[in-house]
């Protein structure tokens, strides 16, 4: 039986680089263009090792793994991040977890280390290894604009998580990309539990009804900013407001907010 690799790149030219190393190395190659549909990917089938570029569209490279080590503890088959920009930020290579990290570089170099990385991997333990190991194809010089990317990443989203009210980022499927602490609190849930889950599931058929109505309106009344209502979490009332998220004039999904009523609603019967 083929060994199978998953393979999440945005960048179309760089995953049928790698998928060509791969298959002729007797990997069946599973394709991915952001972390989200990585994620859908492992839902539908299983894989004996993953590579996954670090800065990605929707679900990013560090929510990713984040997200696989969890689900399905990480040590089943090796995870691999690849990325130009990675290797700037030595320092945060434990927090990103993975258990492998290749520096893109000229592709003559990187197909020869990444032959070398699958030979070794192909004779070794597939296992993961207790400490990650990088793979170096240039200098480890860091870069300014690269540590600016990915320090503009980190903190866009460490202001998500910071945020007080639950907020919960949901794509142009409906399906979540992102929740914050505040929102899984107020789900009770892990982020396993709900990234790539169509968010109508959040919530009880008779609130569905309402937030699929709010998903359409803000949608297709653009002047209307956002759209609130009351739903009850686990015997709490809390508001909701779904706002759509235009990216060059261009609706590509929703955010979510909510906070407990009585912390929203000064009028509310609760204070």
């Amino acid at each position: 039986m083929d060994k199978k690799a998953l393979v999440v790149d945005n960048d179309f030219f760089f995953v049928e680089f790698l998928s060509e190393l791969l298959t002729k190395r007797g990997y069946h190659v599973l394709k991915a263009y952001n972390g989200k549909e990585g994620i859908a990917r492992l839902e539908d089938d299983t894989v004996d090792i993953i590579f996954a570029d670090l800065i990605l569209p929707k679900v990013d490279g560090r929510q990713f793994f984040k997200f696989i080590r969890d689900k399905y503890n990480g040590h089943h088959f090796p995870m691999v991040a690849l990325s130009g920009s990675m290797i700037e930020q030595l320092e945060t290579l434990h927090e990103i977890g993975a258990d492998y990290f290749i520096a893109k570089g000229p592709i003559d170099l990187l197909t020869i280390k990444l032959n070398e990385f699958l030979a070794e991997m192909e004779t070794n333990s597939p296992l993961a290894p207790a400490d990650p190991k990088i793979v170096a194809t240039g200098n480890l010089y860091p870069r300014r604009d690269a540590m600016d990317l990915m320090d503009s990443l980190h903190f866009h989203q460490a202001v998500i998580e910071s945020a007080a009210v639950g907020i919960i980022i949901v794509d142009d499927d409906t399906r979540i990309i992102n929740a914050n602490p505040a929102a899984l609190d107020i789900f009770s849930a892990a982020a396993v539990d709900v990234i790539n889950r169509p968010i109508v599931e959040l919530f009880s058929s008779a609130e569905r009804t309402e937030l699929i109505e709010g998903l359409k309106l803000v949608r297709r009344q653009a002047e209307l900013m956002k759209y609130s209502f009351f739903v009850t979490c686990f015997s709490r009332p809390v508001a909701a407001s779904v706002s759509t998220i235009k990216l060059k004039d261009n609706a590509v999904g929703w955010v979510v907010v909510l906070e407990s009523a009585w912390q929203s609603d000064p009028e509310s019967p609760l204070n």
